[in-house]
């Protein structure tokens, strides 16, 4: 049994296929990317070359898999496709293109299918952790242990949005963080009195700004499913992060130009949350090689 999932991401498209090993166990197989940046021109309205690109990445798909034609083939568009006007039209389009057929997903859903692909990999216990998605378009936070999620909710400030907004200077200047965290503080205020609530055995993270920190802080081995970051070690590679200008960045091994770009905001995104009172005392911070793509895997098998 194959299952294709097309992740339509705010920055990137990514389709990865899934196949039934031996055990009955769903591997990844094989991955395209492409990087689309929706929102490149801007966060409410999909521009042109953005939209250009976005055709270019599916009719890419369509072709890989006219190569596996019995997969099962689910595209899920997540923040992007919900927010912007022309979304619908972009949808639309695709299908005609590519004869592949978009399904826009809620945040809600979106933070149930992370919880679903993060279970499979990270070590969650019958104790509460912190999960946390960060998207180009949306925030995912979501308080679970193995059994069952306790809150959820999907916030429409991911890096595309925070970039726009609050990248005033590179580096970033002490007055424009400030800024950037009273702006936290405001959009996710229920989120922090319901963390208040919580004593959080794990803070969790999954998808690029946390792929990106493991790159380089992180001691993950090639096959994990899950690895570490010392906080010490998160700290000394954000404040690197945060006192380079984008050239700087840029020159930085295993750091990929668009993470380069984005990289101050996921890192203060992620640091406004560890030192929130209830995560202070964890030393360590996890991230999960599974996500939204495997949480909608085994979703199609276990409905």
């Amino acid at each position: 049994m194959q299952v294709a999932i097309i992740d339509c991401g705010t920055n990137t498209f990514t389709l990865s296929l899934f196949e039934a090993d031996a055990s009955g166990q769903m591997q990844r197989i094989d991955k395209e990317r492409y990087f689309v940046e929706l929102a490149s021109e801007s966060v409410e309205s999909i521009g042109p070359l953005a939209f250009d690109r976005a055709l270019k990445a599916f009719r890419s798909f369509r072709r890989f898999l006219d190569g596996y034609p019995n997969a099962l083939v689910h595209a899920l568009g997540t923040a992007a496709l919900r927010r912007a006007s022309n979304g619908q039209q972009l949808v639309q389009a695709v299908q005609e293109t590519a004869g592949i057929p978009i399904e826009v997903i809620s945040g809600e859903q979106e933070a149930h299918l992370i919880y679903r692909g993060v279970r499979q990999a990270a070590p969650l216990s019958d104790q509460p952790s912190l999960l946390m998605d960060i998207g180009g378009g949306s925030v995912e936070l979501i308080i679970a242990n193995n059994q069952e999620v306790f809150w959820a909710k999907s916030y429409p400030i991911g890096l595309a949005v925070l970039y726009e907004g609050f990248q005033k200077s590179d580096p970033l200047t002490p007055i424009h963080q400030s800024e950037l965290r009273t702006f936290l503080r405001e959009q996710l205020q229920d989120f922090l009195a319901i963390l208040a609530n919580y004593k959080v055995e794990h803070f969790i993270g999954a998808s690029g700004s946390f792929d990106m920190l493991d790159k380089l802080a992180g001691i993950r081995q090639e096959g994990d499913l899950h690895g570490y970051i010392d906080v010490n070690d998160f700290l000394a590679v954000g404040e690197q992060l945060v006192g380079s200008p984008l050239d700087e960045r840029l020159a930085i091994p295993k750091l990929k130009p668009t993470r380069a770009k984005l990289s101050v905001m996921s890192f203060l995104l992620i640091l406004f949350v560890q030192q929130q009172p209830n995560m202070r005392h964890l030393r360590q911070l996890i991230v999960s090689d599974h996500a939204m793509r495997e949480g909608m895997v085994e979703q199609v098998l276990h409905p």
